[in-house]
């Protein structure tokens, strides 16, 4: 190799070594808190582990390995079987899942709609089109006010800042169908007739669940989106005004391609909001009335917890996240061919 080749040889090794050291830690943590626990997920789901019984010891998972390389499947199956202190059922689970009515009801539409499948999706796609459009309309009004502009917006992100857990009980002290604010409020109007149980009615809970993560997280979406509007350049604004272009011309000229790149961010977070959607139902409705306001979290939880099913609980947890792992790749392609197209 001659002194120029090393030379670029060198170059290009420090480039990787670079790299490596700004990456390596980031990958280390996915692969440990995503990829790892995700395998593990699956593993479990072909047991019949009820969340009780010890694991063995790490010696048992080499033992399996090397019983694996001698093809003595049987030997390797025992080895396994004492270290995750569970017992290998196969496919059962996943099998069982795909006929579980609770988690997704194919029978009808309203069937579908009152498993944990269907209420998951109707509260994402709630999400994403308030967090994705709703917020960014918020946003293109709350950059024209000029008075009080530093206020008006920590109003709209306060709630963001309160725990998940403190905006839930504010919601279920306002919603109370004794001791309610909103009732309260109701009959001191003299509009007692529309006074409802607006937690624990089939038809009012889904609307209560959005509402609660429509008021907590709104804010946040918003701000990124003021934050991307201040990146535009002023010139654009005034040549477009120079034009005579109104309002609504200049949200679609300029505004709009401008905010494709936080439309993916956002669009991206209030996807993973609706489907991971849990603490919030944990804490108000418990999934009721019945199973209506089951997520598919909370049906996880629900069946790891309540009812010692670790082994069918990692199972669906599983689906559920190569689920969401599908359609967010989905999700990102398809709005990055638009972004490129504007």
């Amino acid at each position: 190799m001659t002194a120029r080749g090393r030379k670029r040889f060198g170059f290009h090794l420090r480039e990787a070594l670079t790299s490596v050291a700004f990456c390596g830690p980031a990958v280390v943590l996915f692969a440990g808190l995503v990829i790892l626990p995700a395998c593990l997920g699956f593993v479990y789901g072909l047991t019949d582990w009820s969340g009780w019984s010890g694991g063995g010891r790490v010696g048992d998972l080499t033992d399996a390995a090397g019983q694996m390389a001698r093809l003595d499947p049987n030997a390797a199956r025992a080895s396994m079987e004492k270290f995750l202190g569970a017992n290998f059922i196969g496919l059962d689970n996943f099998r069982e899942l795909a006929s579980d009515p609770t988690f997704c009801d194919t029978e009808s539409f309203a069937a579908f709609s009152r498993s944990a499948v269907g209420f998951t999706l109707f509260e994402t796609v709630l999400i994403v089109l308030t967090f994705t459009f709703a917020s960014m309309v918020l946003a293109v009004l709350l950059d024209r006010i000029r008075r009080l502009k530093g206020l008006i917006r920590g109003l709209f992100f306060y709630p963001y800042v309160l725990s998940l857990l403190v905006s839930s009980l504010l919601f279920i002290y306002m919603a109370n169908f004794r001791e309610g604010a909103v009732n309260k409020i109701l009959d001191a109007l003299g509009l007692a007739w529309l006074q409802q149980d607006w937690m624990m009615d089939p038809a009012l809970a889904p609307w209560f669940i959005f509402a609660l993560v429509a008021w907590s997280g709104l804010g946040f979406f918003t701000t990124l989106y003021l934050a991307n509007l201040q990146t535009i350049p002023t010139e654009l604004y005034e040549a477009a005004a120079i034009d005579g272009a109104g309002s609504a011309a200049v949200f679609r000229r300029i505004q709009w391609p401008m905010l494709m790149p936080t439309v993916l961010t956002n669009s991206v977070l209030a996807l993973i909001t609706g489907i991971n959607l849990f603490p919030q139902v944990v804490v108000t409705t418990q999934g009721g009335p019945g199973t209506q306001t089951f997520t598919i979290g909370y049906y996880i939880y629900h069946l790891g917890r309540l009812t010692n099913r670790q082994g069918y609980s990692s199972a669906v947890s599983f689906v559920a996240f190569a689920a969401l792992l599908l359609i967010a790749v989905v999700h990102v392609s398809v709005l990055r061919r638009r972004q490129v197209s504007l």
